[in-house]
Order: structure tokens, then sequence, then C-alpha cells
């Protein structure tokens, strides 16, 4: 094979790699999808065959740096007609079509309507929701003009000096069937006295945000990006082996930190709107957000992800505790600061979403 025959190869695989590199960003870019097949590696390829490019011809590159620094100072030399003063360099015809080109793409990216600008029908007797729908859609603002989404946080919620209570292993039961769980799934509000064994606790906490796979750190439900934003917490009421309280449930660990001891039915049932079931049910499983954990990778889609999760989340609780035999219900009616404040989050980086009554029925 000819040096020639070689540049070119060299020539249109850096084109390619540079092509998908390109095509494959402007995608990932639109959708907040993740992470290409290759996508980094095309990357490192591209930069290698152009390094290789400049190698084979470096010659020519030094040759052209060199009668292009010899034009320039050709026209910084002053001439009889200018009277000894420099005169500035004429726009060559390729460089009048550079500017004029520019100043076409910027009046026409500047006349354009922005984000604000497309929403501005919808901002007059609509409700915040479609608002946030029409503005969470893919595309729908200029990449300059987007807010800052700030960097990605820390994985795990921990808690320092707290007791912590290790949870049964969930993994040895084996209930209901899958089709028999979900035919017999139902919201239950009628609980029986009768205590919560902590095994059973242990399964639910694991149905929700257990880890089903050690080595790579997967949930037992779904999340976009496998950023997990969801932190759950457990209002116990009436579990053996556990006194009352208010606990956060530690993923890696399979353990309950105890955030506050006490009985808090009364105020639980409170910030519920005064649903009584709340307080007479064994265990209120409280779903909550933290927000940046998924807003730093997918920006303005990112509620919608996080609400996704929530729901899944709540499913696996059903569907676990009809597998054993229990009740429970979801509750999406309650007063978010009441409830907040109850579980010690400050309701904008970290804010309850979702609670899950459980009990004996």
């Amino acid at each position: 094979m000819r040096r020639i025959d070689f540049d070119y190869l060299v020539i249109g695989g850096l084109l390619l790699s540079a092509l998908y590199v390109f095509l494959t960003g402007l995608v990932m870019d639109a959708w907040g999808a993740r992470q290409f097949a290759f996508h980094r590696y095309a990357g490192y390829l591209s930069a290698a065959l152009a390094a290789l490019h400049l190698l084979f011809n470096w010659s020519r590159v030094r040759a052209y740096l060199r009668w292009r620094l010899k034009r320039m100072k050709a026209r910084r030399t002053p001439t009889a007609r200018s009277g000894g003063v420099s005169l500035p360099a004429r726009l060559s015809r390729r460089e009048f079509f550079y500017v004029l080109f520019a100043a076409v793409g910027g009046y026409i990216l500047g006349r354009s309507p922005t984000g604000a600008q497309r929403l501005a029908p919808v901002l007059e007797g609509a409700d915040v929701s479609v608002l946030y729908h029409r503005w969470s859609s893919p595309g729908r603002f200029w990449p300059f003009r987007a807010p800052r989404w700030g960097g990605r946080p820390a994985r795990y919620k921990t808690y320092a000096n707290v007791e912590r209570i290790q949870l049964p292993d969930p993994r040895a039961f084996r209930g209901l069937s899958f089709e028999e769980t979900v035919e017999q799934r139902r919201s239950h509000r009628n609980f029986r006295q009768e205590p919560l064994s902590l095994e059973e606790l242990s399964r639910l906490v694991h149905a929700a945000q257990g880890i089903t796979e050690p080595r790579s750190e997967f949930r037992a439900a779904p999340s976009a990006g496998a950023l997990y934003p969801i932190e759950v917490y457990v209002a116990a009421h009436r579990v053996t082996q556990l006194p009352s309280g208010i606990y956060h449930y530690a993923v890696r660990e399979h353990s309950l930190n105890l955030l506050k001891q006490g009985d808090f039915r009364s105020a639980l049932m409170q910030a519920g709107l005064w649903q009584e079931f709340l307080a007479d049910a064994n265990v209120c499983l409280i779903l909550s957000a933290i927000f940046q954990r998924t807003r730093w990778k997918y920006r303005e889609r990112a509620y919608r992800y996080i609400w996704l999760e929530a729901g899944h989340i709540g499913q696996n609780i059903y569907l676990a505790a009809t597998s054993m035999g229990l009740g429970a219900c979801a509750v999406g009616a309650f007063h978010d600061d009441q409830l907040n404040e109850l579980l010690g989050i400050d309701g904008e980086e970290e804010a309850a979403l979702y609670l899950l009554a459980v009990g004996k029925i």
C-alpha cells in the first residue's frame, strides 16, 4: 500500500469517527439519553487519527505555516503609496463570505423564538403543570440559555451518630406467584391491630429500594440512568422488635437509621389531611427525592423521571405487601411542609413525594 493510500484511509476513518461522535452527541443532548456504545472510544479514535494524519503530513503543515507567516509579514510592510503607514489588510473573497455567513446565521438565531417566547401563549390561564410539561419537552430551550444544573451529589444519604437496626435477610421468603399477586392487589384502608414482624418490614423496604445486584448496586425498582434519587423513610407504629419512631432506610447496609423515637401517628395523620388509616397502619413508608441526583444529568426532564420512579417503587411496595398477605394504600394528598418537617428535610433539595400505608388485614 502506498503512503497516499494510507493517508486517505486515515482521513476517511477520521471523518467517520467524527461523524459518529457528532451525531450521537446530538441525540444524547436532545433526549438526555445514556452514553451510546463506544461513544467515548470513538472520541479517542478521532484524536488518535487526527494526530496520525498530522504526523504523516507534518512537512506540508510546516511549509504552509511558513508561507502564511511570510504573507502576514508582507501585508504589514509599509508601501510608498501608503506614505509609510501600514494599511489594513483587505478581505479576501473567502474571508468575506465567512463574515457574511456568520452575520446571516447570527441574525437568524437571534430572531428565532426562545423557549420563553414559545411558551408565552401557555402562561395566561394555564396551570403550572401544563407549563412544566411543555417546558420539559426535549429541545424546548437553546442550550446556552439553560439554567445552571449543578454537579453530581453523593449517591447515598448517610446519618452520623444515630442508632442503626440491622434488618433480616429478605430473600428467603416466597409468597404468592406474580400472577396471583397482580390479580389480588387492591388498596386497603382497614388494618388489624396485630403487629408487623421485622422480617415483613425488611421485605417491604427491600422491594422498594433494596440492592438486587451487589456488584453494580442496581436496585429493585428501575431508575433513569441508575441514579436513584428516591429515599425511603419508615414511620413505624406497630412492628415487633422495633421501637415506634421515624427511620431512614440505609440501602447499602439494608438497615434502619433511627431519626426520631416516639409515637408520631397523630403528626403523620395531620400531615396526611387527617386520613385516619395512616395512624391505624403498622407502618407508613414515605418516599422522598433528592432532586439533584437526577437533575445534574437529565436537567429539565429530571422531575418527570423522578415521579415515574416513585410510581415504580410504590407498585413494588403494593405487590410485596399483597404477596405477604398484607394490605397497602398509597396517598398523594398531604401537607408538604408538615411531612418534610417530620422527616427533617428542607422540601427543596429533598422533598416528600409519596406515602404508602401498610398493615395487617
